[in-house]
C-alpha cells in the first residue's frame, strides 16, 4: 500500500508555449510601427503559438504603452515566487500549529490551482495580474503542505528536490543562451503536446483517485517503470522551460505591453514548481526503491 500523498497530483505543466522565430523583413515591420496607438497587430507576431493564451488573437486583444521588459519580468517572477513561498510556509506553519488543516489545506491549493489555472488558459484575461497573484498563493498552499509530508517521510528530500530543481533550470537556461536549443516550432509543437498529455493523465489520476479505488497504472510506482515515468515528465518539464525563455525574449524583442511580464512570469513559476514537484515524486520512489 503506498502512501496517500504518492497519488496527490497538480496541474502544473502544460503553461506558456511559443516559438521564437523571428525573420529580419518582419523585425523591421514591427520597428517601423507606432505600438502605442492600438492593439498590436496579429501580422507583427512572428512568434506563432499553440498555445491558446498566446495565440495571434490574445495579442489583438491586448493594448498598452509600456513595453515588456527582461527586467520586468524577472521581478513579477519573483514576486510570484516569494508570494508562493510566503503561502507555502504559513500553511506549514498552520499545520504544525493545527495538525487537521495540512491535508485540507493540500487538497484546497491543489483543486485551486486546476480550476484557476484553467481559466487562465480558456478565458485569456487581458488584465491577469490578480489572477495570476491568487494562482500563485495557492500553488503555496498545494506544494507546502505536501513539501511537509514528503520531508516527514523521507528526511532531507525538501532541500534535495530543491536542489535538484535549481540545477535543472540553470542547466536549461545555459542550454538556450548559448543557442543548444531554441523553441522552433516543431519543438514547441512536439513539447506543448507532451505537455497536455501530461495534464490530461494528471486529471484522469484525480478522477480515478477521488471518485474510483484505481490509480494509473505505475504512475506512483517505485518500480524501473514508474521512476522511468518519472523522468520522461521532468524531462518534458525542462524542454518546457525553453519554450517559457523563447516566449520571454520573443515579446521584449518586439515591444509587447508591459502587462505581458505577467504571463511570462506565470509560465516560469508553473513549469518550476512543476519540476519540483516531480523531483519530489521521483526522490521518493529512487529512496524506495533501496
Amino acid at each position: 500500500m503506498k502512501p496517500w500523498y504518492n497519488n496527490i497530483l497538480t496541474m502544473d505543466g502544460p503553461s506558456t508555449n511559443w516559438k521564437n522565430t523571428i525573420n529580419n523583413r518582419l523585425q523591421n515591420r514591427v520597428e517601423s510601427r507606432n505600438l502605442d496607438k492600438g492593439p498590436i497587430p496579429s501580422t507583427t507576431m512572428a512568434y506563432n503559438s499553440t498555445n491558446p493564451v498566446f495565440k495571434p488573437a490574445f495579442w489583438n486583444s491586448i493594448q498598452g504603452n509600456d513595453r515588456m521588459t527582461l527586467e520586468g519580468t524577472l521581478q513579477k517572477t519573483g514576486i510570484l515566487f516569494g508570494l508562493a513561498t510566503v503561502s507555502a510556509v504559513g500553511s506549514i506553519a498552520l499545520g504544525f500549529i493545527m495538525p487537521g488543516l495540512l491535508y485540507p489545506l493540500m487538497l484546497l491549493g491543489m483543486f485551486g490551482t486546476m480550476g484557476m489555472g484553467m481559466f487562465l488558459w480558456f478565458s485569456r484575461p487581458s488584465e491577469p495580474t490578480a489572477f495570476v497573484l491568487v494562482y500563485a498563493t495557492l500553488e503555496g498552499l498545494f506544494i507546502g503542505p505536501l513539501t511537509l509530508v514528503f520531508e516527514i517521510l523521507y528526511p532531507g528530500i525538501a532541500i534535495q528536490a530543491g536542489l535538484a530543481t535549481f540545477g535543472v533550470v540553470a542547466c536549461m537556461l545555459t542550454i538556450y543562451s548559448v543557442g543548444i536549443l531554441r523553441p522552433t516550432p516543431t519543438f514547441n509543437k512536439i513539447v506543448f503536446t507532451l505537455a497536455g498529455s501530461i495534464f490530461l493523465m494528471y486529471l484522469i489520476n484525480v478522477f480515478l483517485l477521488f471518485l474510483t479505488p484505481w490509480t494509473i497504472p505505475f504512475l506512483h510506482s517505485s518500480g524501473p517503470i514508474g521512476i522511468g515515468i518519472s523522468v520522461f515528465i521532468i524531462t518534458v518539464a525542462s524542454l518546457m522551460l525553453i519554450s517559457n525563455f523563447g516566449m520571454i525574449d520573443a515579446g521584449v524583442r518586439m515591444g509587447a505591453p508591459k502587462k505581458q511580464e505577467w504571463w511570462g512570469a506565470f509560465g516560469i513559476m508553473v513549469t518550476v514548481i512543476w519540476i519540483y514537484f516531480e523531483m519530489l515524486r521521483l526522490i521518493a520512489k529512487l529512496r524506495d526503491n533501496r
